[in-house]
């Protein structure tokens, strides 16, 4: 059996740069610099731990991904609820 805890989150609540600040730590966003000549990707934390991202504001990690989904989401004011299960099978690794 595999832990895992569901992570939701509500963004209602919070001003717009702290809504684009979440989403730019957990999706990720596209920097440009020198007039748009570089282009870089800046990786999110979805692209760096495993993950099954469900909808807008939910996410499936395993215990050990918590804190850093969690501290991005709290010190940013958005409402958080983690949810645990089991999965007999091996979903993320």
């Amino acid at each position: 059996m595999q832990k895992l805890l569901i992570i939701s989150y509500d963004l209602r609540k919070c001003t717009r740069t702290e809504k684009s600040s979440i989403q730019r730590a957990i999706n990720g966003y596209v920097d440009y610099s020198f007039n748009q000549k570089y282009k870089y990707k800046r990786k999110g934390l979805v692209e760096k731990i495993p993950n099954i991202y469900l909808n807008n504001g939910v996410i499936i990690v395993l215990p050990s991904d918590k804190p850093k989904i969690t501290s991005v989401l709290k010190k940013n004011k958005a409402k958080v609820k983690v949810i645990s299960l089991y999965s007999k099978n091996l979903l993320l690794h």
